[in-house]
């Protein structure tokens, strides 16, 4: 009787630990089935500012800088993501200055740094109901709407002295970002991305005749993308 029970205590703990088992792994197995939907990029690239002409000064020579976009993605659908994305961008413009033997050089007219944060919902052509079936190529379009803050030290010529100041702009702006990206893994994309950013700075510049033209930036990006959860 003792060794039936013992058999049967055995018996019984194998059932157990292998219910137990196929619970786990079934679990586990749903688990990373499971549609991701959240995801984590981070951009490097270059930009460049399309400022408004200043008064006296015939051409603004611009000058490409670089540029750092992080940014949180959460997909609603199987055309749409939502994004929200921080970007930080150095941008600065030269002049060309006439001496007075007439020898013609590049000034440094004004230099600074944004900031940037947005809402973006993002549009991709190919339809992706789950993360592991995405297309290996796609395009997207993202059209939003964000509030940048602009700090830049200019530099001023009166009676042949230099002065410098700085400004500290805000401005709201729609963010334009087509793009093309690449399924690296069932997880991963790397996504080729070109940006605009409309902004109202000209009716808020504390410089006057800035309302001829926008102070717009631009950036060329490289976006690696990760679904997380």
């Amino acid at each position: 009787m003792a060794k039936f029970s013992l058999f049967s205590f055995r018996i019984t703990l194998i059932l157990v630990f292998g219910i137990a088992y196929s619970e786990l792994s079934a679990q586990n197995f749903y688990k990373k089935n499971q549609p991701k939907t959240t995801s984590l990029q981070i951009g490097f690239g270059v930009g460049t500012f399309y400022a408004a002409p200043r008064p006296q000064i015939n051409r603004l020579i611009g000058q490409v800088k670089p540029v750092l976009t992080l940014g949180v993605g959460k997909r609603i659908g199987s055309h749409i993501t939502l994004n929200s994305m921080l970007s930080l961008q150095n941008y600065g413009n030269k002049m060309y200055v006439f001496s007075e033997s007439g020898k013609v050089s590049l000034m440094q007219l004004y230099q600074g740094i944004s900031y940037a944060f947005e809402l973006t919902p993002t549009f991709n052509l190919m339809p992706a109901q789950h993360h592991s079936n995405r297309a290996k190529l796609d395009f997207n379009l993202g059209l939003g709407l964000g509030y940048l803050a602009t700090y830049r030290a200019e530099n001023f010529i009166f009676q042949d002295q230099e002065y410098t100041f700085n400004f500290l702009e805000r401005s709201v702006y729609i963010p334009v970002r087509p793009s093309v990206s690449f399924k690296m893994d069932a997880w991963s994309d790397l996504a080729f991305e070109t940006v605009f950013f409309y902004t109202r700075l000209q009716k808020t510049s504390s410089i006057k005749n800035f309302d001829k033209y926008g102070n717009h930036f631009s950036q060329v990006n490289l976006v690696y993308r990760r679904f997380i959860k």
